[in-house]
């Protein structure tokens, strides 16, 4: 089922692209700076029907998320932590990963060198943390300007402002001017030369009015669209500065990264991370995959995989592989419906647990 889910929505995302004779990722600026951070909550309580209180729930799970990738011609980092804190049957329980990393381009190239600390915790006990340098070859670039000056593009079309599309040398005009938003002083100045870029190339019937600078501002301005467009592979070795089994060696290091927009309302990114000692007697391996896609205007479907593989020094291996598909529906005046799938399984389990979760709300 989830083959045939993936399948077609990458078919359609692709179709999407089709219309497009100008990529996303023909856009490069000097200096990409993406910053995200999340946070999710949940909270259950159940009192039975039973004096004893045998089959009451109290549970508590608090999750966050923070990135930071900035990256220019010479020099990047990386900044990516998460963790999570969850109460269930009287009993607390902590884990987190993070990653710190730098590299350093050479000129005029696409080659890098990079230091980078790992450290990964699972309650109280000392975290695991290695600090890795070795060398590198790609980036990730971020082409949401383009697909900003697309969708204005798209919208004032739809609207009938503009009477033919956009050519694609004034998309890419109104993007690198999106891009270099931070130059402007105000947010006024910056719509004031994209509504000039739009007159100027002659799509529009005359002046653009109120509702076209009204529907430009929101799409700037607009969050949670971040479009990236490439790939990274890099490798090297380090040393285990710290280890709960007191266990202090040398490490290998390799990750790899993808990422492809099919179209503005796609994204699709790919991730592998893997950490060995010289021997590979002990290892830990994880692959993260995410796919969102604007299935129609007012449906979106977010698919998240995770695979990971962890041999403990002297152990057996643990495997664990999570999904969560969500489906968000934006409904009439501010209200949305989102109906998420969530699937776990990992070694020990006697078989995979599943959990279905539908929510409203509404946005003022």
């Amino acid at each position: 089922m989830m083959r045939k889910i993936l399948v077609w929505a990458a078919l359609l995302a692709i179709v999407s692209a089709s219309a497009w004779a100008i990529s996303l990722c023909d856009y490069t600026q000097p200096v990409t700076s993406i910053t995200t951070t999340s946070l999710q909550g949940n909270f259950r309580y159940l009192d039975d029907q039973y004096r004893d209180d045998r089959g009451n729930v109290l549970s508590l799970t608090l999750a966050g998320s923070f990135l930071r990738y900035y990256d220019s011609a010479d020099f990047g980092y990386g900044i990516n932590k998460s963790g999570s804190i969850s109460y269930a049957d009287g009993s607390w329980s902590l884990s987190g990963a993070g990653s710190v990393d730098f590299r350093f381009y050479a000129p005029g190239m696409d080659v890098f060198a990079f230091g980078r600390v790992n450290a990964q915790a699972a309650g109280l006990v000392t975290p695991t943390v290695a600090a890795v340098v070795g060398v590198g070859y790609g980036r990730l670039k971020d082409v949401t300007p383009l697909a900003k000056a697309i969708r204005i593009g798209d919208k004032l079309l739809a609207e009938k402002i503009l009477t033919k599309a956009l050519p694609d040398q004034a998309l890419m005009a109104i993007a690198q001017e999106i891009g270099k938003r931070a130059e402007y002083a105000t947010l006024d100045e910056l719509v004031v030369k994209v509504v000039g870029l739009i007159e100027g190339a002659g799509a529009a019937a005359g002046k653009l009015g109120a509702d076209a600078v009204l529907y430009i501002r929101e799409i700037i301005t607009a969050l949670g669209d971040t479009r990236l467009c490439g790939f990274s592979v890099s490798g090297g070795a380090g040393y285990k500065l710290l280890d709960p089994a007191g266990a202090r060696d040398f490490v290998l290091f390799g990750a790899a990264e993808y990422a492809l927009p099919w179209s503005v309302d796609s994204q699709f990114r790919l991730r592998l991370d893997a950490t060995s000692v010289p021997n590979f007697a002990s290892y830990n391996v994880q692959v993260m995959g995410n796919l969102v896609q604007k299935l129609t205007p007012t449906t979106t479907l977010n698919l998240g995989l995770t695979f990971s593989r962890m041999l403990p020094a002297g152990g057996t291996p643990v495997d664990s592989q999570t999904l969560d598909a969500t489906l968000s529906f934006t409904l009439f005046g501010g209200w949305a419906v989102n109906v998420t799938l969530g699937a776990r399984n990992a070694t020990g389990y006697e078989e995979p647990r599943i959990e279905l979760l539908v929510s409203a709300g509404i946005s003022f």
